[in-house]
């Protein structure tokens, strides 16, 4: 099916690349609000929260959505972030008491034109099969992130509802200039600002220390992050785009760093000036450390453009 007919409809998507963790011990909540970005105290009033975590020098390392399930703390993130989850939270859970363990559950996006209005509709089906359902903090236009017990993911919940798979997800995610930390961001390397979390309700500025924070707060209160986030459209390129490699101009200076691409079109972070002279232009020549040309439209974000005053 055509990709812009499918947006016009609403859609119920397994997302098979990530899985759902919960973790075991009263300090749970206490964890996880010191080694990430957002404030778990906004689980007091809203069902999921979107938050990421950096090593101590402020850089990416891994992003999940975090919510409450029959009483315990749980983790929906990619499958390859989980590692570098587990991993944190085996060395500073002891502390805390708290272990991870996996749950049977299959993650799925619900989306469309008509989402909001079928959320009591869909919220019924899945709280019957034990599952939960909460808005994507991310974007409106998003939708819902539903959890379910694997026995029920291919449940559609309503006749107003086709299956798509996670090709038609990745585009919507692009569309609305929404970065997938596990295909665009690079581990250890990239900065979630200049990739604008800060927008996407990503990082709390109030709740205090967390590992990275003090990198984190003073870039974005100093604002001495250079690059954005752009979409590239329309794109025509000689070799497949590796995300993650440094993108040059036609002098072989780096500009920035090529994202993953889907459907001719993706996500890049580019130097702000050097991206703001190509819009002038309406011509974008990019080039891979192989000398491969790239060429497309590329457009700025909706997000780029507006001002965040306090993240979340």
């Amino acid at each position: 099916m055509a990709l812009k007919k499918i947006y016009n409809m609403n859609t119920w998507i397994p997302l098979i690349s990530r899985r759902v963790s919960r973790l075991l011990g009263k300090e749970s909540e206490n964890l996880i609000q010191g080694i990430s970005t957002n404030d778990m105290k906004l689980l007091d009033h809203r069902i999921g929260v979107f938050t990421a975590f950096l090593n101590r020098q402020g850089r990416f390392l891994a992003d999940a959505f975090v919510f409450y399930h029959k009483g315990h703390l749980c983790l929906e993130c990619d499958v390859v972030h989980y590692p570098v989850i587990k991993g944190l939270i085996d060395q500073y859970g002891p502390l805390h008491s708290v272990q991870i363990q996996d749950m049977p559950f299959a993650v799925i996006s619900f989306s469309g034109p008509e989402c909001h209005q079928l959320h009591h509709e869909v919220q019924m089906h899945i709280q019957e099969r034990s599952g939960i359902i909460f808005q994507d903090p991310r974007h409106l236009n998003l939708g819902f992130r539903v959890i379910l017990p694997y026995e029920c993911w291919h449940e559609i919940p309503t006749p107003l509802c086709i299956p798509g798979t996670e090709k038609y997800y990745r585009v919507l995610c692009i569309q609305n200039g929404i970065p997938c930390g596990a295909c665009d961001l690079v581990g250890g390397r990239s900065s979630i600002l200049e990739y604008h979390y800060h927008l996407h309700q990503g990082i709390s500025w109030k709740k205090g220390c967390y590992i990275g924070q003090e990198v984190i707060a003073r870039s974005f209160y100093q604002n001495r992050f250079r690059r954005g986030l752009f979409r590239l459209t329309h794109v025509l390129a000689g070799s497949v785009l590796k995300a993650g490699e440094d993108l040059l101009d036609n002098k072989g200076n780096v500009q920035g760093i090529w994202g993953s691409f889907c459907s001719g079109q993706g996500l890049l972070c580019l130097d702000q000036a050097w991206a703001l002279t190509c819009l002038d232009t309406g011509n974008f020549e990019g080039y891979k450390t192989d000398g491969t040309m790239v060429t497309g439209i590329l457009t700025p974000n909706k997000e780029s453009i507006e001002v965040c005053t306090q993240g979340v």
